[in-house]
């Protein structure tokens, strides 16, 4: 799926989206560093536990959909501090799959470790929520893991939760990038950034480390800003073998737009204080509209306390090397979470893969067969959005291969969309 084009897009014609731009930004621009990576552990600490009490005023009974995800284990650990301290009471619902990367184990180890209440729910008991193909609140849902994290929403809202919380964003605020290593070089520390390139785990290591993650990074930050957006441009746009006249045209708008965003990651790399990107905006936007369809849909309200404002500045203003503490990914992360989260859940380095669940999701509500009239694509091809003979022969691959991580991202939002369309139709 591709992101909105446009700031402020929405499903609806003549609305628009306007989030709000906290000032916490400015109000940071004076605030001392911490002086080395271990200090800024205590401080993501701090700012973490103090987004989660930001997520959870007024309330008192909360869930946290995890699964034993390192993000989510985090997550779940600070709402059971917070309960705690306050009173409140803190649970949390996960989905129950075998998978690669199994969660299962680490689960069982984060409910022994933090003694709180774990709910577990098959994709299987999630079937009815297929229904939700036809769409949500007016508007299409496209998400292929939504429908299942509906079911664990409503789940807990009938074991008393007054809020869900859930650890979208901590990816992007978290991880770091291998790249920030090109640091070391400004700096005249070779051997440092040769050692730490060798050192990194956590990420799909380049043949060699040291020149993918660090000589070719310093090098191009001489680059002409000229050449670089030139092959910014040149980049190809990803466009399915089965897209329609309409659809292409919106990729290759979309990839206008991206061309855009890089320009404007030019024009701020001298401020690190400067406000957010329109691509990161956009990306806030396209979460904001999928939290909201996914409230109407379960009836209960959810927040993601990794994309609370103050905390993701205070990230953001840390030397971007930091986020890789230990040689890790999300090494600084899991330095904060020490003595918080047991450690064979801290130091994970696999992660759980969705589609068995959403295979057996499927499967229990008739299966991708059941579906197959769907894929005939009339309307979205009435719509000039796919060619109808094209999509056709990808579904019957994605039927015979049901657990490509692709054809979950592609296909099944264009399910979705041509559902939503023939409700449409028809009232």
């Amino acid at each position: 799926m591709s992101l909105p084009g446009q700031l402020g897009e929405t499903p609806y014609q003549g609305v628009t989206c306007t989030l709000e731009e906290p000032s916490v930004i400015a109000e940071l621009a004076d605030a001392p560093l911490p002086r080395s990576a271990a200090d800024a552990a205590r401080v993501l600490r701090a700012e973490l536990e103090a987004a989660v009490d930001r997520a959870l005023v007024s309330v008192r009974r909360v869930a946290v959909l995890a699964g034993g995800g390192v993000d989510s284990a985090g997550l779940l650990a600070l709402a059971v501090e917070w309960a705690r301290r306050t009173g409140g009471s803190a649970f949390a619902v996960a989905l129950d799959f075998a998978s690669p990367g199994d969660d299962r184990p680490h689960l069982d180890a984060l409910e022994t470790a933090l003694g709180c209440e774990v709910v577990r729910v098959s994709p299987e008991e999630a079937s009815p929520r297929i229904s939700l193909m036809h769409g949500v609140d007016a508007a299409p849902f496209p998400w292929p893991v939504a429908p299942m994290e509906v079911e664990l929403m409503a789940r807990a809202r009938a074991l008393g939760a007054e809020r869900v919380l859930m650890g979208v964003g901590g990816d992007e605020l978290l991880d770091g990038d291998p790249r920030s290593l090109s640091g070391f070089l400004s700096r005249g520390s070779v051997g440092s950034a040769f050692r730490s390139a060798r050192a990194l785990r956590g990420f799909d290591r380049p043949r060699f480390p040291f020149a993918s993650w660090v000589v070719r990074p310093a090098l191009a930050r001489f680059m002409p800003r000229a050449l670089r957006l030139r092959r910014a441009r040149r980049n190809p746009v990803r466009i399915p073998t089965w897209a329609g006249p309409e659809l292409i045209a919106y990729l290759n708008r979309a990839h206008d737009s991206r061309v855009a965003d890089a320009a404007e990651s030019l024009r701020r790399e001298e401020d690190s204080l400067a406000s957010s990107t329109a691509a990161e905006k956009r990306y806030r936007e396209y979460l904001a509209w999928c939290r909201h369809a996914q409230e109407v849909a379960s009836g209960v309200e959810r927040v993601d306390p990794f994309l609370d404002p103050t905390l993701t500045a205070r990230v953001e203003r840390f030397p971007a090397a930091w986020l890789l503490h230990g040689g890790m990914r999300r090494g600084l992360f899991r330095e904060a979470m020490r003595g918080l989260l047991p450690s064979s859940v801290r130091l994970r380095e696999d992660k759980a893969s969705f589609e068995p669940a959403m295979t057996r999701f499927v499967s229990s509500a008739g299966g991708l067969s059941a579906l197959r009239e769907l894929a005939s694509a009339t309307e979205l091809h009435a719509h000039g959005l796919v060619d109808r003979r094209a999509f056709t022969a990808t579904f019957d691959g994605f039927v015979a291969a049901p657990e490509q991580r692709e054809a979950w991202a592609a296909l099944w939002p264009a399910l979705s969309v041509e559902a939503f369309l023939r409700g449409h139709a028809q009232s």
